[in-house]
């Protein structure tokens, strides 16, 4: 009797713990189901936006090197379409430069011309723009080449018009003063001081200790030197140098 109650009161017993468990059951599955949703949703939203460690980094990787390819084109197309690309510090470099961009205003009669007065020069540093070496007119004679040639083709050339020149270098003046002074009559070269002072125009100064080379020094000293002996010095003293201040 006993043991058929107790079965009897299972059997009733698990419709209703069966049916509780469902209800249990759904209301968890629903309640998952709800908040998986969102926090899939969510999740999904903000890794497309700012958690995914791959995408992310990627597009910014590629928009920076995009930018910085673009920049770097267009900054060299410039460089290049204007001639203002540095040039090699040398004297070939320096004459093909001068040569091109000074077709109208060259001071030599053809590049080995050009190379001989160069090899006088003190190399310099490329960023030179007022000193006397081959830094300063490799500067002018590439400016030469994109903007007023007429200006900058004077500080190029050898006696670098007063810009490409060392401080208290030897000057026109007194070289002609001293000339005159010194080969007169069948000695002196010149027409009259105006033309030594236009043909020393275009000369390299060099300087005052210069005793050979084709500079306004050396014609200086010789220029001195032929108060005592006129007949050796004036030639040297003179426009064509007399083969002593020569190239």
């Amino acid at each position: 009797m006993t043991k058929t109650m107790t079965l009897l009161l299972s059997v009733s017993l698990l419709p209703a713990c069966a049916g509780g468990d469902d209800d249990g059951d759904d209301g968890m599955n629903a309640d998952s189901g709800s908040v998986g949703g969102s926090d899939e949703s969510t999740g999904d939203t903000t890794a497309g936006m700012t958690g995914d460690p791959t995408t992310a980094p990627t597009t910014a990787e590629t928009l920076s090197t995009t930018a910085t390819t673009d920049d770097e084109s267009s900054s060299g197309g410039a460089d290049s379409s204007t001639g203002d690309a540095p040039a090699e510090l040398s004297c070939a470099s320096y004459c093909d430069v001068y040569l091109a961009g000074c077709v109208d205003f060259s001071e030599y009669a053809n590049e080995q011309d050009c190379l001989d007065n160069c090899a006088q020069w003190p190399m310099g540093a490329a960023p030179d723009t007022a000193v006397d070496s081959l830094g300063c007119r490799l500067y002018h004679a590439t400016v030469a080449t994109s903007t007023d040639p007429s200006i900058h083709c004077p500080h190029a050339g050898p006696s670098g018009a007063a810009t490409c020149v060392t401080e208290n270098a030897p000057d026109c003046g007194l070289y002609c003063s001293r000339y005159f002074e010194s080969c007169v009559d069948g000695l002196n070269a010149y027409d009259d001081e105006a033309d030594c002072m236009a043909q020393c125009g275009g000369w390299y100064a060099g300087s005052a200790k210069d005793v050979d080379g084709d500079t306004i020094g050396c014609r200086t000293y010789h220029a001195g030197a032929a108060l005592a002996d006129p007949d050796t010095h004036c030639p040297h003293a003179g426009p064509g140098g007399g083969g002593v201040c020569v190239l």
